[in-house]
């Protein structure tokens, strides 16, 4: 039971018009505005990494050429002390067999 029947309606309707402005003028270019930024900054962040990332890849890729060539290399070289090896016994043997068959020792 009130003594005063007060409607408040119009100055809830002006403080809700109000913020409404305040809103629509004030702090939505500023989001606006911010996420702009943020949209600026990360299409840079992307593009770093993107170009971080083709970087590593050509180092890589380089590399792994490198460590190829290298391997490559070393087997053709073990490869060559192994035939050099097998020619140079199989000429001991021979020059034995020669030896044996005909008396020298």
């Amino acid at each position: 039971m009130a003594l005063f029947n007060t409607d408040w309606t119009k100055e809830l309707e002006q403080v809700n018009q109000v913020a409404k402005k305040i809103i629509d003028d004030d702090i939505s270019p500023l989001i606006d505005q911010k996420i702009g930024l943020i949209n600026t900054h990360a299409d840079e962040l992307m593009r770093k990494s993107a170009y971080q990332a083709e970087t590593l890849a050509d180092k890589l890729l380089k590399e792994i050429t490198i460590q190829r060539q290298q391997l490559v290399a070393d087997v053709t070289k073990i490869g060559l002390v192994f035939l050099l090896a097998f020619t140079l016994s199989g000429a001991l043997l021979i020059w034995l067999f020669f030896m044996f068959k005909n008396g020298f020792v």
